[in-house]
């Protein structure tokens, strides 16, 4: 993968670092870099006298730094100062001092981290109403915000944080907190820049695996050992992640059959003919759950396929190594056989050092790196004749330098992570800004102003098209990559490095035990969190269920109330029937005893005018009248009245109601709509009512005018009418 398609801004914060330091003088190595930051853990927290897994923690704890044991190793070793013994170091105090300038740096960028993340996310929470903002990623956010990186990270909180620094321009303290930030983060990011596949590994390389460190890869040697091989096989695989396969890993036959051997040895143990070895951990661990020697067989066939497959670990293609062609890089006629009961394992030592030297084809190599062959082991007895044998060639061909045979799995680890640029973590921002802050402090407050400076410029460069990314990497790579190796990786101390001390691995397992320990005290917490959780839930159902409960009792009573209450208003509603049909029945009677009022008002009328002008045409015209009106009175009083005032009141609702209307309408019958269209057409569709009054408001005017009027012109058939 090309430069280019990293993020340009990492590139610029590494060189940005490495400039400033190596215009101070101050970087020699990530080893001499990876010492300040381990003194600083010293003396914030009092810590004289540690193991080296638990360094590699606190520097993980504390700046978010991921780095093989074998690494932290090797920067504590060239230490001043520092001691070790049974795989403990220890440091003199007065080589280590803390001053008032360190104590009030470290106490203000705790306090910085603290009250602007504070401030930053209580701004972030009142505009957008969110009160769950991640700590980690507003820490990252901000870090890239301030450095102008927007391209590749996420932005969430971007505009808010802009936002905010508007807000606090004017604030002094703010600004000036968010400065050293910035400043911080430009060093913490160009310390964890991984130049990778473009580093200074350019020639193929073949590691040849021993026994005990093929037995470390699949976990037979125990947790400290397999942590070793992880850490060896991910820079391994980082060498590899470009286009072309840097590093193979391989065992030679010999090894092969010094592993059969072994797993033969454990199927003689599982079936009781050989006593177990109890200073073997690979053996307990091979025969632990075995019954029967195949058992032993699908282990060895496991282990095999594990190392191919999970590894990419095969064997040696290479079956013969003494033909003619090797007859001159030969080193087996070394004589190394002083003691009779070392004698086959140094025979063996020999042998596969002479293989790696038959395959580089006797040529002379000063860099292990460059060797194209190598032995990576763990045994006392390899390392030590590759050093002797090295020191005898070095001798008498009157070389300065010779690169060994043999190396640990420690110093290829380390050597490995140098070669390769590898950052001090495999993320370019931590999860808290503290550890950016403490970075500041670490490497001074002059070289971050310097960073700062120096990241603007190549930055305006960048922008400007003036260089690109690949020319930056460029830079990081002569600024790291030195004619000579760090002294620290010169050699092999077999001492330091092999002898693990029963002190030593008890504070390893006490150090993975604690690590376990607050692993599960995490763990009980969370089940805790997780427990009330669930009980808060299961009473908040009951709550529910009981809630529920009471609005059930609660609409049976509603119910029941409605029942009561229905009978309340049907009882209301029949007394108010019995109340209208009265008034009805009233009106009914009103309205009958009316109309025969002018009835008899006109037979009195007509008693008056024949008296009066001695004629009986008032008396047969009143007579008329009268039975014409008592027609139309009875008619009205049986069809209409007795229709408006007499109709019963139904004791269904208002909606029953309706629905029978609209039945009577939908089911009208055309008979009775005949019918009355008949007596509208004989009655000549006149209104009783309003013939009546128009009656007696003319007949006085008719009789006045003429006694002789005639009376059919007053009938209600007639067509003037």
């Amino acid at each position: 993968m090309s430069v280019q398609q990293k993020n340009a801004t990492s590139i610029m914060a590494s060189f940005a670092t490495l400039k400033s330091l190596s215009d101070v003088k101050k970087y020699q190595s990530p080893y001499q870099l990876l010492r300040e930051f381990i003194n600083y853990i010293i003396l914030s927290d009092s810590l004289y006298s540690f193991s080296a897994v638990e360094m590699k923690n606190c520097l993980n704890s504390h700046f978010g730094f991921s780095i093989p044991e074998a690494v932290v190793k090797t920067a504590i070793k060239g230490m001043h100062g520092t001691t070790l013994a049974d795989g403990i170091y220890n440091v003199t105090k007065a080589e280590v001092c803390m001053d008032e300038l360190f104590e009030e740096a470290k106490k203000e960028s705790d306090e910085y981290e603290t009250h602007i993340i504070k401030l930053l996310s209580e701004y972030i929470s009142d505009r957008t109403g969110n009160n769950t903002i991640s700590e980690e990623t507003l820490s990252q956010e901000l870090g890239n915000f301030l450095l102008e990186d927007v391209s590749s990270h996420s932005v969430k909180y971007s505009d808010y944080i802009g936002e905010f620094i508007l807000k606090n321009e004017q604030n002094v303290e703010i600004q000036k907190g968010l400065n050293r930030i910035r400043e911080g983060s430009i060093l913490y990011i160009g310390l964890n820049y991984s130049i990778g596949e473009t580093g200074s590994i350019t020639k193929p390389l073949t590691l040849y695996l021993g026994t005990e460190v093929l037995f470390s890869f699949a976990g037979y040697n125990g947790e400290i050992f397999q942590q070793f091989a992880n850490d060896f096989f991910a820079q391994v695989q980082t060498a590899n992640s470009g286009k072309q396969k840097k590093i193979a890993l391989r065992y030679f036959t010999e090894t092969k059959k010094e592993i059969d051997d072994f797993f033969g040895t454990a199927s003689e143990i599982v079936e009781g003919k050989r006593h177990r070895l109890l200073d073997k951990p690979a053996m307990k661990a091979i025969t632990d759950g075995c019954q029967t020697a195949a058992d032993v067989d699908v282990k060895k066939s496991d282990f095999y396929h594990k190392l191919q497959y999970a590894f990419g670990i095969t064997e040696d293609p290479k079956d013969d190594y003494y033909g003619e062609e090797y007859f001159t890089s030969n080193l087996e006629s070394f004589d190394y056989y002083d003691e009779e009961d070392k004698k086959k394992k140094k025979e063996i030592a020999v042998k596969l050092i002479s293989h790696i030297n038959k395959l580089r084809n006797g040529n002379r190599f000063y860099s292990d790196i460059e060797s194209e062959h190598l032995i990576v082991t763990n045994t006392r007895a390899i390392l030590l004749i590759s050093k002797e044998l090295a020191d005898n060639i070095k001798s008498s061909e009157g070389l300065d330098n010779l690169c060994n045979f043999a190396v640990s799995l420690d110093k290829i680890t380390s050597l490995l992570w140098y070669k390769l640029g590898k950052g001090f973590s495999q993320n370019d921002f931590p999860s808290s800004l503290n550890a950016v802050l403490k970075a500041r402090i670490v490497l001074s407050a002059s070289i971050a102003k310097n960073a700062e400076r120096e990241f603007a410029k190549v930055k305006k460069e960048y922008i400007d098209g003036l260089i690109d990314a690949d020319q930056v990497a460029a830079r990081i790579i002569t600024l790291r990559n030195k004619t000579v190796l760090p002294e620290d990786l010169q050699g092999d101390d077999i001492d330091e490095i092999m002898d693990f001390t029963p002190e030593y691995l008890s504070r390893y397992e006490e150090q993975i035990k604690k690590n376990q320990k607050e692993l599960k005290e995490k763990h009980d917490v969370i089940e805790s969190l997780k427990a009330e959780t669930e009980r808060r839930l299961s009473e908040k159902d009951e709550t529910i269920a009981a809630q529920a409960n009471v609005i059930k009792d609660s609409s049976e009573e509603n119910a029941l109330l409605r029942s009561e209450l229905n009978k309340y208003h049907q009882q209301e509603e029949e007394a108010l029937r019995k109340k209208s049909h009265r008034r009805n029945i009233l009106r009914f009677i009103w309205s009958i005893g009316w109309k025969l009022g002018v009835l008899v008002g006109i037979t009195v009328l007509a008693n008056y005018l024949e008296n009066k002008y001695n004629s009986k045409i008032p008396t047969f015209i009143s007579m008329a009248v009268d039975l014409v009106g008592l027609i139309l009175t009875l008619f009205s009083a049986v069809k209409r009245d007795k229709e408006k005032y007499l109709k019963k009141i139904q004791k269904k609702t208002q909606a029953s109601d309706n629905i029978q209307r609209r039945s009577t309408v939908k089911n009208w019958n055309p008979e009775k709509q005949a019918n009355l269209k008949n007596y509208r057409e004989m009655a000549n569709g006149l209104n009783p009512e309003v013939y009546l009054s128009h009656l007696l408001s003319i007949l006085t005017e008719c009789f006045a005018s003429d006694l002789q009027v005639p009376v059919a012109d007053l009938m209600s058939w007639n067509q003037r009418i």
